[in-house]
């Protein structure tokens, strides 16, 4: 029986795909990388980070420098952000069945707490966690389980990214893949997720029958 939840942000809780990809094309001509055209975009979302880095150009040393670039940027922006359509029903009914949720993502506490605040949804997540490793989620995921004292049949990842898929691999953590994200579906099948869902109602469907 699961109890604990621990939800991706980018991409899974909020819908920041596009001001993503318009900061990334704004760095892109500050440091002379590849721009992202709409009819990347399809593409991109097949590619794993590595295979997407190399094809735009994107030195693997500087992206410690654009991950901080790209935070300020995507503070500033902040207000133009919004949780997924759907997800704020998910949280409210996993909550009312005793199941506890968390967030864990690789963008920083204080732009979260913020787009919290903003959608009305500050104090309905018992944890806001910010992953220090953007290529090995599965430490902050370990991290959490110590923390809570919790085995890995006790809690379930919803995540929108392949990487997500291969942090839980790793630990033996379940997790629900969502379609509304970052990743495509073929890419997060290659993965072999537990679950697979394409709306938020088949999350909490999903969610529901673990409890």
């Amino acid at each position: 029986m699961v109890k604990h939840i621990l939800f991706d942000f980018d991409g899974t809780l909020v819908d920041s795909r596009a001001l993503l990809v318009k900061l990334y094309n704004e760095m892109a001509v500050q440091y002379q990388f590849r721009r992202i055209r709409d009819q990347d975009l399809a593409l991109l979302r097949s590619l794993s980070i590595s295979e997407r880095v190399d094809r735009l150009g994107v030195p693997v040393l500087q992206i410690p420098k654009l991950v901080t670039a790209g935070r300020q940027l995507y503070q500033e922006n902040i207000r133009t952000l919004h949780i997924v359509p759907g997800m704020k029903e998910v949280i409210a009914r996993v909550s009312s069945q005793g199941m506890k949720s968390s967030i864990l993502s690789s963008n920083s506490e204080v732009n979260i707490r913020q787009i919290l605040k903003n959608n009305k949804l500050d104090g309905a997540f018992k944890e806001i966690i910010s992953a220090k490793h953007i290529f090995g989620k599965h430490h902050s995921i370990r991290k959490v389980m110590k923390q809570w004292g919790t085995s890995p049949s006790r809690m379930i990842y919803v995540g929108d990214e392949l990487r997500d898929i291969e942090a839980c691999r790793k630990l033996g953590v379940p997790i629900v893949a969502v379609t509304w994200g970052y990743d495509s579906q073929h890419l997060l099948l290659s993965g072999k997720p537990d679950y697979l869902v394409n709306s938020p109602g088949e999350l909490l469907k999903t969610l529901l029958s673990l409890t």
